[in-house]
């Protein structure tokens, strides 16, 4: 009796995927995006109905070039053209407000300022829209939430494109960034189908990718997690705290990673060699504070009120409660009036993310593999971002990322 072959995983996420991009921008790009998608989808059916004989090392080479240029066409090319239309506009226009924020902090500490202490009302920010009901004024005008490495790493690009072209684009970071986590990200998985599905999820993702295309920096961050875990699956465990200890050195949304990645180490190390083995990731503490220690003894007040408390909504100008989790829900309600004032959403978050974190702690010390720390990351940053003062779409994103890592990377260790 013949087996009904069933269509590839990678081949229904494309259609999905692609199909959203399709219908969703101007026919002009659309018809581009519609040669790569429609090849993809017909490559596929040919192959696998046999009229198409074909070896399946090739197969997975031409379905991973329709990917690439799916991907470039989605997300490099858009991002391209931003910029430019940027660049031929205003410095405030055409980029959201962190991206932007970013650059004037470069600026500021090439002038031996502290992007902490300053304030942004003499920059292009004070120009940018804000379109927040019930906020008169664009908070960030007062405070850089980003930890320092997301501006530190990025000064040398500044200077180089600066000085070869007059104008400078954070997003020529970010985006560089992106292009190269795809690398890694697939090789999280060792069987082509999910190579190919991790590649479609994360360069096709449209709750991620219009943020990464306006200038948001979780492509920043998603690199340096990447490459942490890539490593951490071939057990290279300094190089990879390395390169988790700078995602946490550039935004607090990395930090939730770091139970999970710890755990992993306590349970791969010896019975009697626990603390020797979790030494090996001395880097997780020691990268970060060297980042951000010198910003403390610089301005420690400053700091906190930007990085802390702006966040819990305890500055003198808080960021304002919005979005689709928790606060907007009471915010929607009528239960909170103000979308300005003090809400102590660390209780919630505190009720619902420990007890949450406990179980998944626990469920990865009985199967304790890489594809569990995304699970796990994914579902604590749902979880605590749900509960938090704000909650933005890109943070959905961020957990189908995590989610798919989880359920698509495989726990094999391959040389490099």
């Amino acid at each position: 009796m013949n087996e009904t072959k069933r269509m590839p995983m990678d081949t229904i996420l494309m259609i999905v995927l692609g199909t959203v991009y399709v219908a969703g921008v101007n026919e002009a790009l659309g018809a581009l995006l519609m040669l790569p998608v429609g090849s993809y989808i017909l490559l596929d059916a040919l192959s696998y109905s046999s009229i198409l004989g074909i070896s399946l090392e090739r197969l997975f080479g031409l379905k991973l070039a329709l990917a690439m240029l799916t991907i470039f066409l989605v997300v490099v090319l858009p991002t391209i053209s931003w910029m430019m239309t940027r660049q031929a506009t205003s410095p405030w226009q055409h980029i959201i407000d962190g991206g932007l924020q970013t650059e004037e902090a470069i600026k500021y500490l090439l002038q031996g300022k502290n992007p902490y202490a300053e304030d942004y009302l003499e920059t292009p920010l004070v120009n940018w829209s804000h379109p927040i009901e019930g906020v008169d004024e664009n908070p960030a005008l007062y405070h850089n939430v980003y930890l320092p490495f997301s501006f530190l790493f990025s000064i040398p690009f500044y200077l180089f494109v600066k000085n070869v072209t007059g104008w400078y684009d954070q997003r020529l970071v970010y985006l560089f960034l992106f292009v190269c986590t795809l690398w890694p990200l697939m090789k999280h998985a060792e069987e082509p189908t999910r190579k190919l599905s991790l590649l479609i999820v994360f360069g096709l993702n449209f709750l991620a990718i219009p943020h990464i295309v306006m200038g948001g920096n979780d492509s920043f961050v998603w690199f340096w997690l990447i490459v942490s875990t890539y490593l951490l699956r071939k057990d290279k465990i300094t190089l990879s705290a390395l390169s988790l200890g700078l995602a946490c050195a550039s935004k607090q949304t990395a930090w939730l990673f770091v139970p999970f990645f710890l755990t992993y180490l306590w349970g791969k190390a010896p019975s009697r060699r626990k603390w020797a083995y979790l030494s090996r990731a001395y880097p997780l503490l020691v990268v970060p504070s060297l980042v951000i220690l010198p910003f403390l003894l610089w301005d420690a007040a400053a700091f906190i009120d930007d990085t802390y408390l702006y966040l819990s909504g305890q500055a003198a100008s808080s960021f304002p409660i919005q979005g689709f989790g928790f606060g907007g829900l009471l915010v929607a309600l009528g239960l909170l009036q103000d979308r300005t004032i003090y809400f102590p959403f660390i209780l919630p978050q505190a009720a619902f993310s420990l007890p949450l974190l406990f179980f998944l702690l626990r469920r990865q010390l009985s199967d304790n593999t890489v594809k569990r720390c995304w699970l796990g990351y994914g579902l604590l940053f749902l979880t605590f971002t749900f509960f938090s003062r704000f909650f933005h779409d890109s943070y959905l994103g961020i957990v189908v990322n995590a989610l798919a890592l989880g359920y698509l990377s495989e726990d094999v260790y391959v040389e490099a």
